[in-house]
């Protein structure tokens, strides 16, 4: 029996031990889900009081959970703004300048390479292909690399563009009131036509104040299309044209101060027309003499040069003035197209202008002697007088007059 008694015993003492743990198991993770009930709470206080010290004690884990994915675009958004990081605005793909007093766009990727052209402040172009340098670049008739850190790209672009950039409103419907206030029921101090364009001087979410000549007031923006212009490249021979056209306005004026009175010109003009009538079907020679000056884009006077490379590029200086003087006394006379582009594109006037060849010189660029000729008829120095006509060979007996001057002769019929 004692035997039988000891081991009962030692059985229900096993038993005794065995619940004691799965209880003593039970205990423990219930403290420890209690522990973190406390511990999410003690979390979520220290939020809602950032500057207490709960949360300063807190500390970050020492290592990062497992099923956590850091999204890097999230952190981008984070400090740029979405605004930026996700930008597809206007200027979306676009970079702006805005460095004293230009860059230059080189040829290659590397600044010992050829410079293919230059980039003045507040212009623009398109990114070709980006790079931690240098990044290739078009703007204009350039196309080449820029340095990366010179340029703004995309939103900063817009910003730039913002600040630097001619702010134009384009009138898009057929009249439109402009008003003395930034409401519909303020008085119309004038009126503006479709496609007319203003310069922008306060742009608002409903109402834009406009310079329109006169004095500034609002127009409706719904109907009004809001741009910001902004220049581009120069090539090279661009680059140089425009520092003719410079010089070109400044002789233009000091011209112009030189020229005799109406009164005088106006004898002068009889007497050059009743030589050319006499010289019938003779060989007429007129000196040179002032026309009006006629002020001209950078653009124009370029074409101009060119043309004149197209049809004398081969003649002597006064052969290449003449023919500039034939396209701007054409520009001056109502008879024919009022611009320097609209004459020289005139149907059936200049093969060369349809055959291509010019598009070759506007892309390699004129002389020099062609653009100090486009320079000076731009002035007003005319070698021809009133000609409208030249050719390489003419019947002289079926003109009015003529003169001839290296391999062309100049007449009216």
């Amino acid at each position: 029996m004692g035997k039988k008694l000891r081991n009962v015993m030692l059985h229900t003492m096993a038993m005794v031990m065995a619940v004691t743990l799965v209880f003593a198991n039970t205990l423990c993770v219930f403290a420890e889900d209690t522990g973190s009930d406390e511990t999410t709470e003690v979390v979520s206080d220290a939020e809602m009081t950032p500057n207490s010290e709960k949360l300063v004690s807190q500390k970050a884990p020492e290592t990062v959970p497992a099923n956590l994915t850091l999204n890097k675009t999230d952190v981008l958004g984070s400090l740029l703004g979405a605004e930026h990081l996700f930008y597809d605005g206007d200027f979306s793909g676009k970079f702006v300048v805005n460095t004293e007093p230009y860059l230059e766009i080189r040829s290659e990727a590397n600044a010992d390479s050829e410079v293919a052209g230059k980039i003045y402040p507040a212009s623009f172009g398109v990114v070709e292909e980006w790079g931690p340098e240098w990044t290739k670049v078009s703007s204009g008739n350039v196309e080449g690399y820029i340095s990366t850190k010179d340029i703004h790209i995309g939103y900063d672009a817009e910003k730039v563009a913002k600040e630097v950039g001619d702010h134009k409103a384009t009138v898009t419907v057929e009249s439109l009131n402009i008003r003395q206030e930034a409401d519909a029921n303020s008085d119309v101090v004038a009126t503006a036509i479709e496609s007319e364009a203003f310069p922008v001087v306060e742009s608002g979410e409903e109402w834009t104040r406009i310079n329109f000549g006169d004095g500034e007031g609002f127009v409706a923006k719904e109907f009004i299309d809001e741009t910001i212009e902004l220049d581009e490249a120069l090539t090279i021979a661009e680059e140089e044209a425009g520092e003719v056209v410079a010089s070109v306005k400044e002789e233009q004026k000091a011209a112009a101060a030189e020229q005799a009175p109406a009164t005088e010109q106006a004898s002068a003009t009889e007497q050059a027309s009743e030589e050319s009538a006499g010289a019938s079907s003779e060989e007429a020679n007129p000196e040179t003499s002032n026309s009006t000056p006629v002020y001209a884009s950078s653009d124009d006077a370029y074409l101009l040069a060119c043309m004149v490379y197209v049809e004398s590029g081969a003649e002597s200086y006064e052969g290449q003035l003449a023919v500039a003087n034939v396209i701007m006394n054409r520009v001056r006379n109502e008879r024919f197209d009022d611009t320097i582009a609209e004459v020289i594109y005139a149907p059936g006037q200049f093969p060369g202008a349809h055959n291509g060849v010019l598009d070759g010189v506007l892309a390699s660029g004129p002389s020099e002697s062609c653009m100090r000729a486009a320079q000076e008829a731009l002035a007003g120095v005319n070698n021809i007088g009133d000609y409208y006509y030249f050719n390489g060979y003419v019947d002289t007996s079926s003109v009015g007059s003529y003169t001839v001057i290296g391999g062309h002769t100049f007449y009216n019929y």
